[in-house]
């Protein structure tokens, strides 16, 4: 027989009252009805719940207000944690981020959301530009996360931070010992950089500042992925461009300020708002004020 959550209070109630008057009192409800429930209740079970004069239970009734305990219980969980769940206090986001944002980004963004939410497990993966966008696409991941990331079609992007680049040279370069330069002080260098294919948004942004102030450069690209294996060191020199939070994450090598204002490096964030969960709201706003402060 089905049993409403209704019932079970009244049950509760009549048990911690000790009495059906105290226990209508308190379920601001008249008692005659209230009395009227329940014998209707223990008909259909065909177990008595209660003594009578004076109101106690009977040994199946206290069986029953241990359970009907336990049921509330879980019934006011269970609406806790889906009002929780429905503003982004609950849950889960897949987190898709560029090698770049792996340094210091990321691990920001999971501070913040273990401190602040801790009820929300992001689970990241680590992917290039050309990746990620078709993780955003397939719906494998929630939010991305990176520099110049690439934004499909439907999809939101928006900036979280603007960061200026710096040149960065072998510690034993001729330039090493500066710390300012100018691209014309780079002239005849070459400029070492990740393979296009991985990354094409970001690196024709940062080839687009690069060039912006009329200086050319041959570009060699690392036939190896990664930050580590630009070969700063190689005999014929070179430098490579970085935003300046990357950089300063980047050991035994040295970095320069640029005489010139290039256009900024944007850190983004790129979700697509119709599929985008309360959790992944969550997330975005948490990482836009922790990259704030």
């Amino acid at each position: 027989m089905p049993v409403d959550l209704r019932l079970l209070r009244y049950v509760v109630a009549i048990a911690d009252e000790g009495s059906f008057q105290a226990a209508a009192l308190r379920l601001h409800i008249a008692q005659p009805p209230l009395s009227r429930q329940i014998r209707d209740l223990e008909r259909e079970l065909g177990v008595a719940l209660f003594h009578r004069r004076p109101t106690r239970l009977t040994e199946p009734g206290r069986t029953f207000v241990d359970l009907a305990r336990r049921l509330l219980s879980d019934a006011e969980q269970l609406l806790d944690r889906t009002r929780q769940a429905a503003a982004g206090e609950l849950g889960t986001v897949r987190v898709g981020y560029t090698v770049s944002a792996a340094y210091d980004d990321m691990p920001a963004a999971l501070s913040a959301m273990r401190e602040h939410h801790p009820g929300v497990e992001v689970v990241g993966t680590e992917l290039w530009g050309r990746d990620l966008e078709a993780a955003l696409r397939a719906g494998d991941l929630d939010v991305g996360l990176g520099r110049f990331l690439p934004c499909p079609d439907g999809f939101q992007r928006e900036v979280l931070r603007y960061e200026p680049y710096v040149v960065v040279l072998a510690t034993d370069h001729p330039l090493a010992r500066h710390r300012r330069t100018s691209l014309a002080d780079l002239r005849g260098e070459t400029f070492r950089f990740m393979p296009r294919a991985l990354a094409p948004t970001y690196y024709d942004a940062v080839l687009a500042a690069l060039h912006s102030t009329g200086e050319t450069f041959a570009i060699w690209e690392s036939p190896t992925p990664g930050l580590r294996s630009l070969r700063l060191r190689e005999p014929d020199g070179g430098f490579t461009l970085l935003p300046k939070p990357v950089a300063d994450r980047l050991a035994d090598v040295r970095q320069l300020s640029l005489t010139e204002a290039l256009p900024p490096c944007e850190l983004q964030a790129v979700w697509s708002p119709p599929d985008a969960g309360p959790a992944a709201q969550v997330l975005i706003s948490t990482v836009r004020e922790a990259l704030a402060a």
